[in-house]
């Protein structure tokens, strides 16, 4: 009985990391997407996060909606240089770096045999 409580939770745990990195996936498109949807490429086209509706939710909006992973893929697209900021705070997206991710991703998955 306790091995199965044991196997349960470790499948639980298992599931919720899946579902984090899907959600999180997801938003990374969703993040790029707006990007492409306010042609904010290069520090010409730069934007506050305001601007692009990625401002961080407030104490209130947080306890009423469901998590919100944007934030989350922003710093991670920032983390690899594909978002930059400006000294003005303002963002913008660098297309080619994303291409280059995307190239390297598609690459990766060819040499596991996955396309």
């Amino acid at each position: 009985m306790i091995l199965l409580a044991i196997i349960v939770m470790i499948i639980a745990l298992i599931g919720s990391l899946y579902i984090r990195a899907l959600l999180t996936k997801r938003a990374i498109f969703k993040v790029i997407e707006i990007f492409y949807q306010h042609r904010a490429m290069g520090g010409d086209g730069a934007m506050t996060r305001r601007e692009l509706g990625l401002e961080r939710p407030d104490f209130f909006q947080k306890m009423m909606k469901p998590r919100d992973y944007k934030q989350y893929a922003l710093q991670l697209l920032m983390k690899r240089e594909i978002i930059l900021e400006t000294a003005e705070g303002k963002l913008y997206m660098v297309e080619e770096r994303l291409d280059e991710t995307l190239r390297r991703k598609n690459k990766d998955l060819f040499l596991q045999g996955r396309l």
